[in-house]
């Protein structure tokens, strides 16, 4: 992997973090992007700690325009993308299916599933016309299976796994691997979040586990590095779970 060209989209979480320490370790340039700035300078000393080089791109997933200026900005930064992982996600507001509300259903397909779309599309392109590359979507396991009070997080993170699936058989033949990476709970501010900030329940949770913890964001980052590794080279429109057992 040294030497290769990483972009992290939603690179400022704990995720995101996690994988950018663990690509620069092996030598490789990583460009994160994201919307917290004071992460994002805290991330990059830490590259560099690790010995590599490092770039904070702005972006709001929300916003075509700043996806295309990403872009832009990705392709032309050091004239290769090797790797793409697409990370944002938001947790979303808990509600029945009858009660979400239509702002909120559509902020998250804008984030979760529209927003990884829209970077697949110059990522994707790019990787075309220098001969091939590797995508990473994050999914996650509710991706795969449903979760009482999410279901628009449930049906983005769907969306993303059908988006994935279709992209590896389309762009195979362009030696483009599209996989999606499936975690379950990881222990991240988001899912203190889910929790409503309460330690008890969440431990609670994590104990019911059938390994009776939850997943490290390291551990995601290991998944994220094999999978767009030339040790996965015949894996592609696969997801990867990460649940323990659960």
């Amino acid at each position: 992997m040294s030497g290769k060209i990483i972009l992290i989209v939603g690179g400022t979480g704990s995720i995101g973090e996690a994988s950018a320490i663990a690509f620069a370790k092996r030598g490789d340039k990583i460009i994160i992007s994201g919307r917290n700035a004071d992460a994002a300078e805290s991330i990059l000393n830490k590259i560099s700690d690790a010995g590599s080089d490092g770039l904070f791109i702005p972006c709001d997933l929300t916003q075509p325009e700043s996806i295309e200026e990403l872009g832009r900005q990705a392709v032309s930064a050091y004239g290769r993308l090797d790797v793409a992982f697409n990370n944002a996600g938001w947790e979303g507001v808990a509600a029945k299916v009858d009660e979400i509300d239509e702002a909120d259903w559509q902020l998250m397909l804008d984030i979760k599933l529209s927003g990884v779309w829209r970077c697949m599309k110059f990522e994707l392109k790019h990787m075309q016309a220098q001969g091939g590359g590797a995508i990473v979507n994050m999914a996650g396991n509710w991706g795969l299976v449903g979760f009482a009070q999410y279901g628009a997080y449930c049906a983005a993170a769907h969306g993303v796994m059908g988006l994935t699936r279709t992209a590896a058989l389309e762009y195979a033949g362009d030696n483009i691997r599209v996989n999606a990476v499936c975690p379950g709970a990881v222990d991240t501010p988001l899912l203190d979040r889910i929790f409503g900030g309460d330690a008890d329940v969440k431990n609670g949770f994590a104990q019911s586990l059938p390994m009776g913890r939850l997943t490290g964001a390291e551990e995601v980052a290991e998944a994220v590095l094999w999978l767009s590794s030339a040790k996965a080279s015949y894996v592609n429109g696969h997801a990867l779970e990460l649940t323990g057992g659960a």
